[in-house]
């Protein structure tokens, strides 16, 4: 018999929350400003849809404190069996609010990237099977975080892409080091190094996505992706997933360390704030330039050494 989960510490549901279940049962859970929430009563699954179109459901700060309390309150529910993360608008999301991009000081983009490595590194450990849809796609901080994802969907004309680069910035909330160990580096350096919107064809090929749906078999294609997860053993799902994640923990660990101190090394130049108005282009520091701002290092092998 299934038990609807308890909100806060210890209160059970009351009546007036009761009330919210739907013909379909699903209930309607929290009042957060950038998501929508409900409970799935059949499959066990939590929605969470990012819920401000105003800001192309971008990766504001406010919305990654609501997700990872949301998360939070996950830990403790191994009642519900999957988490499904999707989208108000057609897109996932564009990860940056591209078009405030230029406002940003460092240090708020630094927050956001920490603050994204926690929820995605918090998703490979929750008790549930975490489902991301991507719609027709996602770009620069949402491509990161849908690789907490243990399974991603996307509608067959959906892209994906890694462009950091392309706003000056790097990757640096878990999306250089985590896709390498998701995918293989041959993709990853690709995708990073070039920016390009990865196609249907090359996401399947490379296993980051695992699932392709169209207009007229979205529902059937989530419907039965629940439906089989909701029919795993419960202990031995969670087990699987704690096995698969923790085969992979030290490669993690090390590489958002590196990650922070490349990221925090490329904000130096500030180049995200050189867009014009007048231009959709940016106006970089030159590679030249580095010399004057940065001091780059090697990292050396104990037995081997690289002269120039």
């Amino acid at each position: 018999m299934y038990e609807l989960p308890r909100i806060g510490s210890s209160s059970q549901l009351n009546k007036a929350t009761l009330k919210k279940i739907t013909k379909e049962g699903r209930m309607h859970l929290f009042n957060y400003t950038t998501l929508a929430t409900r409970l799935e009563k059949s499959t066990r699954t939590l929605f969470i849809t990012l819920n401000r179109p105003d800001w192309n459901n971008a990766f504001r700060l406010e919305m990654l404190f609501e997700l990872e309390s949301l998360l939070a309150w996950c830990t403790s529910r191994i009642e519900i069996n999957s988490i499904y993360i999707e989208s108000s608008t057609t897109s996932f999301s564009t990860g940056l609010e591209l078009n405030k991009l230029s406002d940003l000081k460092a240090s708020q983009l630094a927050k956001i990237n920490t603050k994204l490595q926690k929820i995605i590194f918090a998703m490979m450990q929750l008790p549930q099977t975490i489902v991301v849809d991507l719609g027709t796609g996602s770009q620069t901080l949402a491509s990161e975080f849908a690789l907490g994802a243990d399974i991603r969907i996307i509608h067959k004309n959906g892209t994906v892409a890694f462009n950091h680069n392309h706003y000056g910035l790097c990757p640096g909330a878990g999306g250089m080091s985590m896709l390498s160990t998701l995918v293989a580096p041959t993709f990853a350096r690709h995708w990073i190094l070039s920016g390009e919107k990865i196609g249907i064809e090359n996401l399947l090929r490379s296993g980051l996505v695992s699932q392709v749906y169209d207009d007229n078999n979205h529902e059937e294609v989530r419907v039965k992706l629940l439906s089989h997860i909701a029919k795993d053993a419960p202990v031995q799902r969670i087990q699987s997933k704690l096995g698969l994640f923790e085969a992979l923990r030290s490669q993690f660990e090390a590489g958002i360390i590196n990650d922070n101190k490349i990221a925090k090394a490329s904000m130096i130049t500030e180049d995200w704030k050189s867009k014009s108005q007048e231009s959709e282009d940016f106006d970089f520091m030159p590679a030249k330039s580095m010399s004057y701002s940065v001091k780059l290092s090697l990292i050396k092998n104990e037995e081997t050494s690289i002269e120039h």
